[in-house]
């Protein structure tokens, strides 16, 4: 099963705590629906500060692209485009977890901004959803990770 297969057939809320890339704890919030008959997934994904203060927000739709590879489109509040995030590594090893990694731009391409994320299921319903990226000229680092469990929406 792929990720697509284990967000669509599993829970469609998920909370957790997490770090992002100023060390600052955060209450991570996932949701997921799914797009007609599993085929694609929205995810909706929320950092709130401790004080209140909105982190991070996303949403992205997961699916299939053109060359039948899973592919993410994230909406994101600091980005001002859509950066496609096709991907790049998929693991899965039954009873344990299943894998996904998705990229937009190569690591080791410092002339451009490049970006990684992460979605990792493990066989308890808890879940990983991590964030790798580097600016132009700047190193390519895991900037923020939230581990959450099944939660009601």
């Amino acid at each position: 099963m792929n990720v697509l297969g284990a967000l669509t057939s599993g829970p469609t809320a998920f909370r957790g705590e997490g770090i992002n890339h100023e060390n600052e704890p955060f209450i991570g919030k996932l949701t997921v629906q799914a797009l007609e008959g599993g085929s694609a997934a929205l995810l909706k994904y929320v950092a709130t500060l401790s004080s209140g203060e909105l982190a991070h927000s996303e949403s992205t739709l997961l699916g299939v692209g053109p060359d039948g590879n899973l592919c993410l489109w994230p909406v994101m509040s600091e980005l001002p485009v859509v950066l496609p995030h096709v991907e790049k590594v998929s693991r899965s090893e039954p009873g344990a977890f299943t894998e996904a990694v998705f990229a937009s731009g190569t690591r080791d391409d410092l002339t451009s901004f490049r970006e990684e994320i992460t979605i990792r299921i493990n066989s308890d319903g808890s879940l990983l959803y991590t964030h790798a990226w580097g600016l132009p000229g700047g190193s390519f680092e895991e900037r923020s990770s939230c581990s959450m469990v099944p939660s009601v929406a």
